[in-house]
């Protein structure tokens, strides 16, 4: 499948540096903004509602934990992963708080979702209350207007991708006001072919390198692809994160640290401009 591309470039023209700048690929979610973190309060929400409906109680403590046991076991297991639907997790959560573990209940909620006892009229709100507050802003991440203004700084061409919804990228740029640094979105699965096909985009000598939070979406596809990776931590990282055995070019501790290697690795190929700066990136394999 090729990246769905928004035709209409958003930033501004930059003033000419007398150099191309690289192409920055750049994720979006937990990358740029904290969609983490409306995830975490829509199901802290729904975890709430769903004790209201069923007139049961939760544990008092790492409540967000006990949703995102159930949460990790249907994403495992379904073939849409995180985006599996949202009444699978209700009717999971509402079995695992009549003592069902959790591994069974999410067994059950996908075999007869009507085994929780709910009944469909109040899971189908739950669910839409879940949809509105997912909806909302999230917050951008720390050093993230810098960092884009220190790429705009060079002539970089930053483009963001995004698994999800374009439109829901472009409202969340918008927003922030962020239009003025960004050339370009794509939605389309991260895969080697992907990544492939936007490497086309750069010019004869460009450099490429991709930003991400994701070991397994974002730095393992890029680098199979042969594409520079650096990879920023998200605050929330799925087990099977932990477990992806995929090593990026670098890592950053943020997305401002993340541009600075991208200033410094282009300096470097300059040795006229190779001035030293202070490192704030952790170097972890260079083989790109």
């Amino acid at each position: 499948m090729s990246p769905r591309q928004q035709t209409a470039s958003l930033a501004a023209p930059r003033p000419d540096t007398g150099r191309a700048g690289p192409l920055v690929l750049i994720d979006a979610d937990n990358t740029l903004w904290d969609t983490d973190g409306v995830f975490a309060e829509a199901q802290l929400g729904l975890l709430d509602a769903v004790e209201h409906a069923a007139e049961l109680t939760g544990p008092e403590v790492d409540r967000l934990e006990f949703v995102r046991e159930f949460d990790q076991e249907l994403a495992q297991r379904h073939h849409l992963g995180l985006r599996y639907p949202t009444r699978l997790l209700i009717d999971a959560l509402t079995l695992g708080l009549r003592g069902v573990d959790f591994q069974e209940a999410v067994r059950r909620a996908w075999s007869n979702g009507a085994d929780s006892g709910l009944g469909r009229t109040v899971v189908a709100n739950i669910e839409s209350e879940f949809f509105a507050n997912i909806a909302k802003q999230p917050k951008l991440l720390v050093g993230v207007v810098k960092g884009l203004r220190d790429l705009a700084s060079i002539g970089a061409t930053s483009v963001v991708f995004t698994e999800g919804s374009r439109k829901r990228v472009m409202r969340t740029i918008e927003s922030h006001q962020l239009g003025e640094f960004v050339d370009r979105v794509f939605e389309a699965p991260k895969t080697v072919r992907m990544f492939e096909r936007v490497k086309k985009l750069a010019t004869v000598g460009q450099s490429i390198y991709v930003i991400g939070d994701q070991l397994t979406r974002d730095i393992r596809p890029a680098n199979e692809a042969g594409v520079k990776t650096i990879y920023v931590p998200g605050g929330f990282q799925p087990k099977w994160e932990l477990q992806a055995g995929s090593l990026p070019t670098f890592q950053a501790r943020s997305f401002d640290a993340a541009v600075s290697f991208v200033l410094r690795s282009e300096d470097e190929a300059r040795p006229a401009n190779g001035a030293g700066e202070n490192r704030d990136y952790l170097r972890v394999q260079n083989r790109t």
